[in-house]
């Protein structure tokens, strides 16, 4: 009898394990399926990142350069159609060696993540017919990557015109490594930490994007490295003959009461330094209400209204020195 009620407790102990491991099972399938029939509407910002990453970008076996853009794909993302053609260009053709050519360095915010029309777009086709503007924007990079990557891929090109779009958090030092299953193909996993994250922010347990940003620039050491990745491409761009200039793109979130004065000021003093023409686009997105400016809500980058806003200005400011060329 013993032996039988001992037979018949290890029974029931496996039992209720396998259904508490079924019941945790069913509650992530249910709510998997939620996010990927509800949730996934084809707006929500951290979704589309994911497929973003997994369709349109590879890990670069350069880790200076981590990230680099898949070539010839095309994806709806944010509701938006994004063309890649085979340089990894977010453009409809490739290169036309008989135009001159303006390069577009930079992250999402340069890419024109959740835009139809970005400003590379719509500078082409308010500047001279003979020139072609290049986006080769690429989401989730820093501007250490991104002119690694210009001197590893793009050097090969002819450019007139090099424009480095700098945004609040490209001193950011990123890590990059491939991800795990869960994390590339488990949509619930993604909207799950999204909103434990959130909670973390609200009761201060990570930081906000404010602070973010402004931690960016406390690592000296990698700052400098950055800085230094941007003399090296003034310098070449002093040697060929390239017109180098900085764009600056300001956080969109509280444009009247702007909280990075302060590091613009470094890219600023440091353009100055290195006599490169400095562009802050702030100058003329100030002037609008922000929440006419960004994607939606939730997602902070620029949305077609303000791409054709920074093109106008970058139109106005680099007019006079593109028709010399």
């Amino acid at each position: 009898i013993k032996n039988y009620l001992m037979q018949n407790d290890n029974k029931n102990f496996i039992f209720n394990i396998l259904s508490f491991f079924l019941s945790i099972f069913l509650v992530f399938f249910i709510i998997e399926i939620y996010v990927r029939t509800i949730v996934d509407d084809g707006s929500n910002l951290n979704l589309e990142m994911l497929k973003y990453a997994k369709s349109m970008k590879i890990i670069s076996i350069n880790k200076d350069i981590g990230l680099e853009h898949n070539k010839n794909v095309e994806k709806k993302l944010m509701e938006v159609q994004i063309k890649l053609n085979s340089q990894g260009f977010r453009n409809n053709i490739d290169i036309d060696i008989s135009k001159k050519t303006i390069l577009m360095l930079g992250d999402s915010m340069t890419l024109g993540w959740g835009a139809s029309k970005t400003f590379s777009s719509n500078l082409e086709k308010k500047i001279n017919s003979n020139f072609q503007v290049l986006n080769a924007g690429i989401g989730n990079t820093n501007t250490y990557m991104q002119i690694n990557n210009f001197f590893e891929n793009y050097e090969k090109y002819d450019f007139d015109v090099i424009i480095l779009n700098f945004f609040i958090n490209d001193f950011e030092k990123v890590v990059i490594k491939e991800g795990s299953f869960i994390e590339k193909n488990i949509y619930s996993y993604t909207y799950l930490k999204t909103k434990i994250n959130k909670i973390l922010i609200n009761f201060s347990l990570i930081d906000n994007w404010k602070n973010f940003y402004r931690k960016t620039f406390e690592d000296k050491e990698f700052v400098n490295k950055s800085l230094n990745q941007i003399k090296r491409l003034n310098d070449y761009c002093n040697k060929k003959n390239i017109m180098f200039v900085i764009n600056n793109i300001p956080e969109l979130r509280d444009l009247k009461n702007y909280k990075f004065l302060k590091e613009t000021k470094i890219i600023r003093n440091f353009s100055d330094q290195n006599d490169i023409m400095f562009i802050d686009s702030f100058d003329i997105l100030k002037n609008h209400q922000e929440e006419t400016l960004m994607v939606s809500k939730e997602d902070a980058h620029s949305n077609d209204k303000a791409h054709l806003l920074i093109a106008e200005f970058l139109k106005n400011k680099l007019f006079s020195k593109l028709n010399s060329l």
